[in-house]
């Protein structure tokens, strides 16, 4: 049963994952995937053209049409080579992309945009004045440096799941392709493989929690059984109150009585026996115009007296318990000891 769990949690974990790649099973342009190659002054120039369109946008609503124009990230060439780094602006996307559903948040979000992109700006344009006497390791160093900052990075995790959710994508389109699935018809094909794989997932956990929790008797688990076999009866603890009675145990005989008395009334539904409860707690649960009030109340004191104050046990004390005991229908007429 714990493979069978196991096997759907991962059918669902790899169904979410899949989920949240609809854009790899498309085919995007090289500018909407951030393939090409820029240098650092058209870097620069398209970090210039972001801050201006940012900078004129009078509404949220239009924000989502620029985020249409930038790409996933950027690679910028770090010298005339081929080496380059890749800077992420999801970030950016994100945000604007987002704004549209808080219009009073927008002047604010805007302001904290520019002032990002200026200090990118202002930063890869330093970089970029160095002379060509500079050298190789010292220009690289310069770059990386500036890049390595917090605004030009994104989490491993995030790198990690995006990466993980294009190879999914990409498996999931090659496998719709041998089966003669066109591009355009990929992505509503995924969707229905995604909802009929979830909710067999979901399914599945239904099911074997269903028979988990069959399996288990209600009792067995929450461990109540095992109070309820061990209570005595009332009729019980007042036999024994009369054994002890009987053989000269009144102090033990005036306890099994309390108790017996405790028993009787929870089977007569007053209360509920709490072994954290004082006795002295259990007689303003008992309404003072019900005929055993007395009872209780002359009990109760007895076996305070007797048990927690070593009061020394009265010719009449067992006479008198006895007595509540059949009151209280513990005991049946006949059986008294005393």
């Amino acid at each position: 049963m714990s493979r069978y769990l196991s096997f759907c949690l991962r059918l669902l974990s790899a169904v979410l994952i899949l989920w949240g790649a609809p854009t790899s099973i498309q085919a995007q342009p090289v500018e909407a995937t951030g393939a090409g190659v820029v240098t650092r002054s058209q870097f620069v120039a398209d970090l210039d053209r972001l801050n201006a369109e940012i900078a004129a946008l009078g509404s949220a609503a239009d924000a989502p049409a620029i985020a249409r124009t930038i790409p996933q990230e950027w690679r910028v060439s770090v010298l005339d080579g081929d080496e380059h780094v890749a800077v992420s602006a999801r970030w950016l996307i994100a945000a604007l992309t987002t704004a549209p559903a808080k219009p009073d948040a927008w002047p604010g979000a805007r302001t904290a945009l520019l002032h990002r992109l200026r200090s990118m700006r202002d930063e890869v344009a330093t970089a970029g004045g160095a002379n060509g006497a500079e050298t190789r390791a010292h220009a690289r160093s310069a770059v990386d440096t500036i890049l390595a900052r917090s605004e030009f990075q994104q989490s491993a995790a995030s790198r990690w799941r995006e990466q993980l959710q294009e190879r999914v994508g990409k498996w999931f389109e090659d496998l719709l392709g041998r089966f003669g699935v066109g591009r355009g018809a990929a992505r509503s094909t995924a969707l229905v493989f995604a909802w009929a794989a979830a909710i067999a997932a979901l399914l599945g956990v239904g099911f074997w929690l269903a028979r988990a929790i069959a399996d288990h008797p209600r009792g067995a688990s929450l461990d109540l059984g095992s109070q309820a076999a061990v209570r005595p009866r009332a009729r019980e603890l007042a036999l024994r109150a009369l054994s002890a009675a009987r053989v000269g145990h009144t102090r033990e005989a005036v306890r099994c009585a309390y108790g017996a008395a405790l028993v009787r009334l929870e089977e007569q539904g007053a209360w509920r026996i709490d072994d954290a409860r004082t006795p002295r707690e259990y007689l303003p649960m008992l309404p003072a115009t019900d005929n055993r009030h007395p009872v209780m109340l002359d009990l109760t004191r007895r076996f305070e007296q007797i048990w927690y104050g070593n009061r020394a046990v009265a010719e009449d004390d067992a006479r008198r318990v006895t007595d509540h005991l059949e009151a209280l229908g513990c005991l049946r007429p006949g059986e008294r000891a005393i």
